[in-house]
């Protein structure tokens, strides 16, 4: 199924930024305008200057974040504080990250990875996407012909053969380690021999790929790709273009930590949060339970986890209490959902928030309207917005598994934008691929 193959990484001369860590930076969907700043500060040659670099007032068609992001790369080429690697590689990249104070290691593999069109069913989508996102990655894609930061996918490892073979390839030193500037540390080895690449790249033959992140840059190159074949007219297949960089994962490893995306509401009717909780009744059975009485969300989260319905939480409704739901009667839910989508998406505790409770109780039919609709992986970040007044409710939502992802794109279906938070987000700065 999945084509994957080595490639020339550009990575960053040690001997003119010795400190990784300093000059890597996160991907360009959660970088704050403040963080923003924060990278660019942090070190001359951080990798902000060409994964998002700042807008200007005077910014024309002629002078742009994009066209800045290109001189950049030229320039930090031609002063080799960028190089290209001599041989085409695999990269095998160990992410050592700390939540909730225990220590994890997740470990990927970034590669070439060939361009699939959707309906072949060998690179699967899982989440809905934006425009604008999407827009601001084929300019950036355009300007620089290159992949400045992978897509992150998965794979399935049933037999651990890739694992094994990962555990061969990474028993001596790694060719990169770095401590790291937000206190996660990075080891990366450069595979070239010829036979581990060779063989590595067999173990995913008959393997499809899913997108944990990045369907955005995913889809910018797709179009790229059709751009390219039209304006060159007869192609090979092997140019360029028909591959981008992918970094991923085995679905069972360790460090593959998915976190729930809470929702956050405001800007909607008063007397649709008013009267929510009747209405709600006739479609859920609704627990409530006073977050000021001991170990309160010992006793949420064992409700939300029983297994017998799909469960959520909203906090909003009225005091410091959290009003559990569970579905009463799926197949009613069912009838008030799309009729194009299939049964396993609307029983996903996402779409029963977007559809059910969004947009038919409280109204809120836009759902791309970030104003009024925002996202958080924090529990504790959602509730004290709603506190403070910011927001009016909160909903409060479930992890979803590696393996629900799976099975939603098996199927061919997507689940609502913002479903999944992968914590913590791949560095964008460890290697960049050029499509030249």
């Amino acid at each position: 199924m999945a084509f994957i193959k080595p490639f020339r990484g550009i990575r960053y001369n040690s001997a003119i930024a010795p400190d990784l860590s300093r000059v890597i930076c996160p991907p360009y969907d959660v970088i704050s305008q403040s963080g923003q700043e924060d990278y660019h500060r942090l070190d001359k040659y951080n990798y902000i200057r060409i994964e998002h670099s700042r807008e200007l007032p005077a910014d024309d068609e002629n002078d742009n974040k994009y066209t800045r992001a290109l001189a950049t790369l030229e320039k930090w080429l031609d002063e080799t504080v960028l190089i290209q690697d001599s041989k085409p590689a695999f990269y095998i990249h160990d992410h050592y990250f700390t939540l909730s104070g225990t220590e994890y290691r997740r470990r990927t593999i970034i590669s070439a990875v060939r361009v699939e069109d959707w309906n072949k069913m060998i690179i699967r989508p899982h989440e809905g996407t934006l425009p604008k996102a999407r827009s601001d990655r084929e300019r950036l894609l355009r300007s620089l012909r290159a992949n400045t930061s992978p897509v992150f996918s998965m794979y399935e490892d049933g037999d651990n053969a890739v694992e094994s073979m990962l555990e061969n390839l990474t028993s001596t030193p790694p060719h990169v380690s770095t401590a790291g500037y937000d206190d996660d540390r990075h080891q990366l080895w450069v595979v070239t021999e010829a036979r581990a690449v060779q063989a590595l790249a067999c173990l995913f033959e008959e393997k499809p790929l899913y997108i944990a992140d990045g369907h955005h840059r995913y889809e910018s190159t797709l179009k790229y790709r059709r751009e390219q074949e039209a304006l060159l007219g007869n192609t090979t297949g092997e140019e360029s273009f028909n591959f981008l960089m992918m970094e991923m994962v085995s679905i069972t490893d360790p460090g593959l930590l998915i976190l729930p995306s809470h929702r956050l509401i405001r800007g909607a009717r008063w007397a649709n949060i008013n009267g929510l909780i009747p209405r709600l009744e006739e479609l859920f059975d609704v627990t409530e339970f006073h977050l000021g009485k001991p170990d309160a969300w010992t006793s949420i989260e064992e409700e939300l986890e029983k297994p017998d319905s799909t469960r959520l939480a909203l906090f909003g409704l009225g005091g410091d209490r959290v009003h559990v739901l569970a579905v009463k009667d799926q197949g009613k839910l069912n009838q008030m959902m799309p009729a194009f989508h299939s049964d396993l998406y609307k029983s996903l505790d996402v779409s029963i928030v977007d559809h059910i409770i969004l947009e038919g109780l409280l109204g809120l039919n836009d759902m791309t309207d970030l104003s009024r609709i925002s996202f958080s992986h924090d529990r504790e970040e959602v509730i004290d917005l709603v506190k403070s007044g910011q927001h009016q409710l909160a909903v409060i939502l479930r992890t979803v598994k590696p393996e629900t992802i799976v099975t939603v794109a098996d199927a061919g279906e997507r689940m609502p934008r913002k479903s999944t938070y992968f914590h913590p987000k791949l560095p964008s700065g460890l290697v960049l691929n050029r499509l030249v």
